[in-house]
């Protein structure tokens, strides 16, 4: 992997400087702008982290596009906007989203991104909404969470 093919696709998944040096062993934030720079070559293992998260957030976007593609075979189009939910916190994101933990919000929105693409593909509009925790437990009102909960909280 090139120093440039780096930069782009750390951008491309989501992830920052600081971000990339954690997930890359706890590595000064120095050596990953020396990768990036060409100073230093590309560690094989860095390559490989950064194109596996590629193909997480690929595979998660297209499994979220397989199953509105369902829906709209069983339900007809779908009606108005689908609502994609962003986390402004990375606790809020790995509390709801526990799949998520080993990956930050910024990365979560490259997913979002990708997804609205997918689904756009297909015809759907979509609006992405931030999570507010504090609305949200309280519209739930003691309701259990759950992502149709969470869902039906984004689309009022």
């Amino acid at each position: 992997m090139t120093s440039a093919e780096l930069k782009t696709m750390r951008e491309a998944i989501g992830l920052s400087v600081p971000e990339l040096a954690a997930l890359a062993n706890n590595v000064q934030e120095r050596t990953v702008r020396y990768w990036e720079s060409g100073r230093n070559q590309v560690p094989k293992d860095v390559e490989t982290l950064v194109m596996d998260i590629n193909q997480l957030l690929d595979a998660r976007a297209n499994e979220l596009a397989e199953g509105i593609r369902e829906l709209i075979r069983l339900d007809g189009p779908l009606v108005g906007h689908f609502v994609l939910i962003r986390y402004k916190e990375n606790a809020d994101l790995w509390n709801f989203e526990p799949h998520w933990k080993s990956l930050t919000t910024t990365a979560h929105g490259a997913f979002l991104t990708r997804c609205r693409v997918a689904l756009a593909d297909m015809g759907v509009t979509t609006r992405i909404v931030y999570m507010d925790t504090q609305a949200y437990f309280q519209w739930l009102n003691g309701r259990q969470d759950e992502l149709g909960m969470r869902n039906e909280w984004a689309m009022c």
